[in-house]
């Protein structure tokens, strides 16, 4: 799956490189992107998030979005590997709907904190959902989120009023942000037990994501995890090389 703001930052980026809009000149204003795109204002905001982490643009206020370069830019020497960034991830849980299917409050035992990377005995809230895409009706994946008990009794109580992803919930009860999302991703098959409700056969090819969201003080209040039918999704990076350090 290519969300909406990857479209269009794909399709910006490819403009810009093709000359369409040459360094120095502006893109257009958030308004005629969102209709150029037919996408929302919020779509059409991380797409310049992304555009403006590579280096590619430049945004000032009351300024406009200012071309920089023709292709993703770095300072750091080596090879870095470009993942998501935290808005990116916000933004996937906006462009799509969550269907809960259960919710619990759990005490990890010894298997379940090594899946999470906690403390066997450490209190969780858990929420079981499929995400979908609107208007399709297969799930993209399943997903356990698992919550600090810390912040369980409210997000119960907000949780069906809140369509964005968790963490962005957690952020405004907490009044603290996430500074990091540790991810890792595996190829798994598919347990029986969510094969009915991912609609694949027991065994199916997956990818297995485990996302863990840290505050500044490396404190991990949330974890997710989740179960992506091969055909459904794809995960896309980008890997440049950064221009060596002069000396």
């Amino acid at each position: 799956m290519v969300t909406r703001y990857a479209h269009v930052a794909r399709a910006l980026m490819e403009a810009i490189a093709d000359g369409r809009y040459p360094v120095g000149s502006l893109l257009p204003n958030e308004l005629e992107l969102t209709e150029q795109f037919a996408v929302s204002r919020s779509t059409v905001r991380a797409a310049m998030r992304e555009l403006q982490a590579s280096g590619i643009v430049s945004r000032k206020r009351n300024a406009g979005t200012r071309v920089e370069a023709s292709s993703p830019q770095g300072s750091a020497r080596g090879f870095t590997q470009s993942l998501e960034s935290i808005e990116a991830v916000q933004q996937f849980g906006v462009e799509t709907e969550r269907h809960v299917q259960r919710v619990s409050e759990i005490v990890a035992d010894e298997k379940l904190s090594r899946a999470l990377g906690c403390q066997p005995g450490r209190r969780w809230l858990r929420i079981s959902f499929l995400r979908m895409v609107p208007g399709d009706s297969k799930p993209i994946c399943w997903t356990d989120v698992y919550i600090d008990d810390t912040f369980a009794r409210e997000v119960r109580s907000r949780m069906d009023s809140h369509p964005d992803i968790f963490g962005t919930l957690v952020e405004k009860i907490s009044g603290r942000r996430f500074i990091e999302i540790r991810q890792d991703i595996s190829a798994v098959g598919v347990s029986r037990d969510l094969a009915d409700p991912l609609k694949v056969t027991p065994g199916a090819h997956a990818l297995s994501i485990r996302r863990q969201y840290f505050f500044s003080s490396n404190e991990m209040a949330e974890v997710s995890l989740s179960v992506h039918p091969a055909e459904r999704y794809t995960y896309s990076t980008r890997l440049t090389r950064r221009q060596a350090e002069t000396r």
